[in-house]
């Protein structure tokens, strides 16, 4: 179940009269599903591609956000993020588009291709907390998370006074909502907290570093 904060958010665009020029509107999107996640395979850095079904909440978020006026269009530049931006972008042919590296999936070393859960057990087996655990050739949580935070302190200095939209990675974007929302990195909020394949998420991001949440995880669309 998506979890809103403005449930009256689904029937109007999110254009806001009361938004200030010196606010960034950062949108929050999260890629479609993929054959991948159909298989519960972990993707991690591998490019996955979009199932039927994943393309299909492609052209429903593309519709939904039809009516916006982005001005920027940051996106993961592996391929199931690109697909699922590629509707989006052709209606808002005005947008400044830029394929981030920075904003992929947490790397998973060798765990990429394996079953969903096999990193988890793994570390469980080493008796290692899952955040902090490296695995081969990966990445940890918390070195995603010091990723996520990088990234985010570019974003409101490079782009003031714009409207953003990221379409990004489930675990990637949880570490921004957990920034964001104030949340502890713990595994009980980040299975509470990870977005749904297309989930949107909406905040009004203020000079002074405070900001206003609109919207968290929302699938009304789908």
């Amino acid at each position: 179940m998506d979890a809103t904060v403005n449930t009256s958010v689904r029937d109007r665009t999110f254009l806001n009269n009361g938004f200030s020029s010196k606010q960034i509107r950062l949108f929050l999107l999260r890629h479609g599903q993929t054959e991948a996640n159909v298989a519960q395979i972990n993707q991690g850095h591998l490019p996955g591609k979009l199932s039927p079904l994943g393309e299909q909440q492609a052209q429903q978020i593309a519709e939904r956000l039809r009516p916006e006026k982005f001005d920027i269009i940051i996106v993961s530049d592996l391929r199931r993020a690109k697909q699922t931006a590629a509707p989006i972008i052709a209606t808002h042919p005005e947008a400044k588009v830029i394929y981030e590296p920075r904003i992929r999936e947490r790397n998973q070393g060798v765990f990429e291709g394996k079953p969903i859960g096999s990193f988890q057990d793994h570390a469980a087996r080493l008796g290692v907390d899952v955040v902090t655990f490296q695995p081969e050739g990966g990445e940890s949580i918390a070195m995603m998370q010091g990723r996520a935070a990088r990234f985010f302190d570019d974003l409101v200095k490079e782009h003031k006074s714009k409207t953003v939209l990221v379409v990004s990675h489930g675990g990637f974007l949880t570490q921004l909502l957990f920034m964001l929302l104030k949340k502890e990195n713990t595994r009980e909020n980040y299975e509470g907290l990870q977005p749904m394949n297309c989930a949107l998420s909406v905040f009004s991001i203020k000079d002074d570093g405070n900001h206003e949440v609109e919207l968290v995880n929302c699938v009304e669309h789908l």
